[in-house]
C-alpha cells in the first residue's frame, strides 16, 4: 500500500462518500469536508466523529485549498438546479454559486488534485454546469469519463440513475477505453465466476473479455455474499443477480408508524408504486418520501395473503365516498420503506447508523439527497486501480 489518499470531500451529506471510501480497502485520510445542512452534519459526526464541521465552500480559498493539497476530491453537488422540480435553471439557479467558485479555485491553484469524483442527478450531462466542469478539466489536463449508472448494474433491486464523472490528471490515464459518450454501464468485467476462472495473458475475462479488476470484484462478492447468497450462486453476472426486496426488508417491527393514513389511501391509491417483499425492483427515494407521494418511492404491500390486484378491482367499482373502499385498501397494509431499508437499499455498512436525535422526516431527507455506496465504491476502486 502506497501512501493515503488525501481525500478533501465536498457537499459531504451524511457521509456516503467517506462510507465509500473506507468500504473500498484503500487507505485514505480525510483532509477536510464541507456541509451546511445540519441533519446531515449531526448523521455524519454521529458515523465519523471529529471528522466535519459547518463549511461552506464559499468561504474556500484557494491558499486553504493547496495548503490542503488534496490528490482526490469526492463531491456532490446540489442536484435541484438540474431537475425538473428545480425548474432546470441550471448555472442560473443560487445553489450553483458554490460549485462554480470550485471550479473558480481548480482552474487557478498550482497543483491541482490528481483524481476527481462527482455524482449528480440525470440531466446534469446535458448542463451548462457540465459544460463549466469540462472546459477548467480540459484546461488543467485531466482525461476523464462520464457514466449514467443505477444500481441495479450492480445487482442492487433500486432504480437511482445518476450521473458520474471520473478525471485523472494528466499523464496518468485509465486502463480501459475511455468514449466521448456517457457510458451507461462499467467497463470492467462483472461475471460472477470470475474470479475462479483463469484470466486471458492480457487480464480479459474469457467470458465477457471485459478487464477483470480484482479489487471489484472482491467488493461486489463481498456484498452479495452478506445479503444475497443465494443469488449470488445462482447467477453469472453481478448485474443479473435480481435479489428479492426481503434481503433489504425488516424481517420484524412494527409497521404501525409507516402505514399510509386514510387520506393518503383516499386520494393516492391508484398512482403508488406497490411493491412486495418478493419484487426484485424498486424506484428512486426522494427527500420527499413519505411527505409527498407522487415520484417519491415505492411501497411496500406488508400483507401479501390477499392479492393487489383484486383489491383494487373491488375498490373501483365501489363509489368514492364509500368506506369499504378505505377498509379494502387497509387489508393491503400498505406501509413506506422505513428509513433503515432505504439506508440498506443505498448500500450504506452495516455500521453506518443514525443517531437518535433525528427524526423519521429527516431520515428520509437526507437520504434522499445522498448517494448509493456501493455504486461510488465501484467507481472509487475503478478511478484509483485503473
Amino acid at each position: 500500500m502506497g501512501d493515503p489518499l488525501r481525500l478533501l470531500e465536498l457537499y459531504s451529506g451524511i457521509g456516503g462518500m467517506h462510507a465509500a471510501v473506507r468500504e473500498s480497502g484503500i487507505p485514505f485520510e480525510v483532509m477536510s469536508s464541507f456541509e451546511i445542512n445540519t441533519s446531515a452534519l449531526e448523521v455524519y459526526k454521529h458515523n465519523f466523529p471529529g471528522a466535519s464541521k459547518p463549511r461552506n465552500i464559499m468561504g474556500l480559498t484557494k491558499e486553504e485549498m493547496e495548503q490542503l493539497a488534496p490528490n482526490i476530491i469526492m463531491m456532490s453537488p446540489p442536484c435541484q438546479p438540474f431537475t425538473r422540480q428545480g425548474l432546470k435553471r441550471d448555472v442560473e439557479d443560487a445553489r450553483t454559486s458554490s460549485f462554480l467558485h470550485f471550479l473558480d479555485l481548480l482552474g487557478e491553484i498550482t497543483s491541482p488534485p490528481e483524481m476527481i469524483l462527482l455524482e449528480n442527478v440525470a440531466g446534469f450531462e446535458v448542463s451548462q454546469a457540465r459544460a463549466c466542469l469540462i472546459g477548467v478539466l480540459e484546461k488543467r489536463g485531466y482525461t476523464w469519463q462520464e457514466f449514467l449508472l443505477s444500481p441495479t448494474e450492480v445487482g442492487v433491486p433500486n432504480s437511482r440513475l445518476r450521473y458520474y464523472l471520473l478525471a485523472k490528471l494528466k499523464p496518468s490515464t485509465f486502463c480501459f477505453p475511455q468514449s466521448q459518450e456517457v457510458l451507461n454501464q462499467l467497463p470492467f468485467c462483472l461475471c460472477c465466476k470470475a474470479q475462479e476462472s483463469v484470466p486471458s495473458r492480457e487480464g480479459l475475462c474469457q467470458d465477457c473479455n471485459k478487464h477483470i479488476l480484482p479489487s471489484l470484484q472482491y467488493l461486489l462478492h463481498k456484498f452479495h455474499s452478506s445479503r444475497n447468497a443465494d443469488c449470488l450462486q445462482t447467477s453469472t453476472s453481478f448485474r443479473d443477480i435480481e435479489p428479492s426486496l426481503s434481503h433489504y426488508l425488516e424481517k420484524d417491527g412494527n409497521i404501525e408508524p409507516y402505514l399510509l393514513s386514510t387520506k393518503v389511501l383516499q386520494k393516492y391509491f391508484m398512482i403508488l408504486d406497490i411493491v412486495t417483499s418478493q419484487s426484485k425492483r424498486s424506484c428512486c427515494f426522494t427527500k420527499g418520501y413519505a411527505h409527498y407521494v407522487e415520484g417519491t418511492g415505492s411501497i411496500v404491500q406488508h400483507n401479501t395473503d390477499i392479492s393487489m390486484p383484486e383489491i383494487y378491482a373491488e375498490v373501483q367499482k365501489l363509489s368514492p365516498d364509500d368506506p369499504e373502499r378505505v377498509r379494502l385498501l387497509q387489508s393491503l397494509q400498505l406501509r413506506y420503506f422505513t428509513p433503515e431499508e432505504v439506508t440498506r437499499l443505498m448500500c450504506f455498512p452495516n455500521w453506518f447508523k443514525f443517531p437518535p436525535s433525528v427524526t423519521k422526516k429527516q431520515k428520509y431527507k437526507v437520504l434522499g439527497n445522498s448517494v448509493n455506496v456501493l455504486v461510488i465504491t465501484s467507481l472509487l476502486l475503478i478511478l484509483v486501480e485503473s
